[in-house]
């Protein structure tokens, strides 16, 4: 309760007392309102807006915070933490170039301030100027040695940028300095599986458990962690944990458990539960949610590499691991007309952090729908499935997304294509682990899983990969995808 002493409703220094109460009591929604009373009782408070701008902030309201900074730097231009806090809003917002503009001008204000070069770089790296990013996060770095969190970022950048020793270098240094910094551990496993070094970075990424992003995920359960034991006569309960293409690629373990005398209980989402029913030998199979009866051992399934001690000699590489359900063989079955089938995908999961590299716009592929004996199927789901609604695009493009409701669906689409042309996504590996010829549309700075230098895929044999020569420049991916394309009809390939 406000103290009644303070003043009355009308009184904005009442209201900034009180927000100021309430923010500090972890109450940011109830603080807002006295906030915005307050800087609207007293607009010329440059401070007071600022405030208000902190708070839709941290409750993640970007519009709102960005306005709030806004209001306060229309009073006070050379308001520094403004303008630093601006930039950060601005760059999670995705206005990229504003929010250079805005770190630029905190920069110059405090030019001795590492926290205003490193928002600057966060917001030079997600516009894609790695090199001027690198030089921010590097003065950042010369301001304030001992913050790892700014060597995080530089070594990722790093990263992205091919510069891998340079990057693991610096990623091992940050784990030294911060031994039980779950983030650094992680960030040097990515590093560590791209550079091709698979056991070191395997038991890297075992940190991920400890990360502000999956701690809150880390499942318990009364049965040990299998860490390797005799499973001869065992029960494994094996989980899915992250992304539909993560559970795709590493259920090709579980054949490899099944091998050891393991019996498996295999938990995975509703919609991979078709298709993974199709894996042979597995005792039972649950979806998220359902009770597990008893079991020895659990073991999540991401962190089976580890377990087995795959390296890049060993990786589980028979296909196809994962086959269309016998129901749904003969169901929607695409044209017989003698051209090539292929299907394409343009757009990954919009939430995933690294979508806006990964995805391209649909348009970039108007010249792969020129090539003559081909006939396009999008396998495009969500809202970027929209995109191919435009007249020269539609009349080229069959959608067949009615006919997807779940993996296995896809899978009998998929099935039935002679190729799929797809950016980095869960169908992607589903086209592999079927065994069907995929070409893999990837950016600049891959994903781990598909290495550095090389066209072809150590998880998937059927797949090619066609590489960015440099930075967001999908225009030479497709020109040649369009020339082997060309080539296939050729050669008459099915």
């Amino acid at each position: 309760m406000a103290n009644p002493g303070l003043a009355n409703s009308g009184d904005a220094d009442f209201h900034q007392e009180e927000a100021i109460r309430l923010a500090s009591a972890g109450k940011l929604a109830e603080a807002i309102g006295h906030f915005e009373t307050a800087a609207r009782l007293r607009p010329d408070n440059p401070i007071w807006h600022f405030n208000c701008g902190l708070a839709w902030q941290q409750l993640n309201q970007l519009p709102n915070a960005i306005a709030a900074y806004q209001a306060a730097l229309s009073r006070k231009p050379d308001f520094f933490d403004a303008w630093s806090n601006l930039c950060a809003a601005l760059k999670a917002s995705g206005e990229f170039q504003a929010a250079v503009d805005a770190g630029r001008k905190a920069a110059a204000l405090r030019p001795d301030s590492a926290g205003a070069h490193l928002h600057l770089g966060n917001a030079l790296k997600a516009q894609g100027d790695w090199a001027a990013a690198e030089a921010s996060y590097r003065v950042a770095r010369g301001l304030e040695p001992g913050t790892v969190r700014i060597q995080l970022n530089l070594a990722n950048t790093l990263r992205e940028m091919g510069r891998l020793p340079e990057a693991i270098a610096l990623l091992r240094e940050a784990v030294a300095k911060s031994p039980r910094f779950a983030e650094a551990h992680r960030d040097l496993a990515f590093a560590l599986l791209l550079s091709g070094g698979l056991r070191a970075g395997w038991e890297e990424n075992e940190w991920r458990w400890q990360t502000e992003e999956l701690a809150p995920k880390r499942r318990s359960f009364p049965q040990p962690a299998w860490a390797r034991e005799n499973l001869a006569g065992r029960r494994l309960f094996v989980y899915t944990e992250q992304g539909f293409g993560d559970a795709i690629q590493f259920v090709r373990y579980i054949e490899l458990l099944i091998e050891r005398g393991a019996e498996i209980i295999l938990e995975c989402q509703i919609e991979l539960r078709r298709l993974f029913r199709m894996i042979p030998s597995v005792a039972r199979l649950l979806t998220r949610g359902e009770a597990a009866p008893p079991f020895d051992f659990h073991a999540p399934l991401m962190s089976l590499p580890r377990l087995v001690g795959t390296t890049l000699e060993t990786i589980p590489r028979r296909v196809p691991y994962l086959k269309v359900p016998p129901e749904l063989a003969n169901e929607a079955s695409l044209p017989r007309n003698g051209r090539l089938k292929v299907g394409l995908i343009w757009a990954g999961n919009p939430s995933h952090l690294n979508d806006r590299n990964r995805s391209l716009p649909v348009e970039l592929l108007r010249p792969l729908l020129d090539v003559e004996g081909v006939d396009f199927y999008s396998l495009q789901i969500g809202e970027r499935a929209r995109d191919a609604q435009q007249g020269d695009i539609t009349s080229r493009i069959t959608d067949v997304r009615e006919r997807i409701s779940d993996f296995a669906s896809t899978a009998a689409i998929v099935d039935q294509l002679d190729l799929v042309i797809s950016v980095d996504t869960a169908t992607a590996h589903l086209a592999g682990a079927l065994a069907r010829p995929t070409w893999l549309l990837l950016p600049f700075a891959p994903d781990w899983r598909w290495l550095l230098g090389r066209d072809d895929s150590v998880w998937y044999p059927t797949m090619r990969l066609f590489r960015q020569p440099g930075p967001g420049n999908w225009t030479d991916v497709v020109a040649r995808v369009c020339a082997q394309l060309r080539a296939s009809v050729v050669r008459g390939e099915r």
